[in-house]
């Protein structure tokens, strides 16, 4: 009987492990893309108009990563050499980037 137990739980095991497999697979795709925000749009722009290089995307990683560093009270120095040199962006581009991440989607970091 304890056979016959294991067996049912391990054939049940590998069908919801198969599902879920499936599940994940399809999740993404349905969820893709997330339109911005016009906080995020703006943020953008702006970073864009200082000339801050990258598509939105990349503008957007870059501003959510600076808003991440400055969150954990590193500071804006710390922000800006973060997002300089992995985007291709001088100091003061970063510099720009920074201050309107600041100014638009981490107003309530700490510094």
């Amino acid at each position: 009987m304890t056979s016959k137990r294991i067996g049912f739980l391990a054939t049940a095991a590998v069908a919801l492990a198969a599902g879920s497999a499936l599940t994940v697979s399809i999740a993404p795709a349905s969820a893709w893309p997330i339109p911005f925000t016009a906080e995020q749009q703006n943020f953008i722009n702006q970073s864009r108009a200082a000339g801050f290089p990258g598509n939105d995307d990349a503008i957007m990683t870059a501003g959510l990563q600076a808003c991440r560093v400055l969150y954990t009270g590193q500071g804006h120095d710390a922000a800006v050499a973060a997002v300089t040199a992995p985007y291709g962006a001088s100091p003061q581009q970063a510099s720009a980037l920074v201050g309107a991440a600041r100014g638009t989607m981490c107003t309530q970091a700490p510094g």
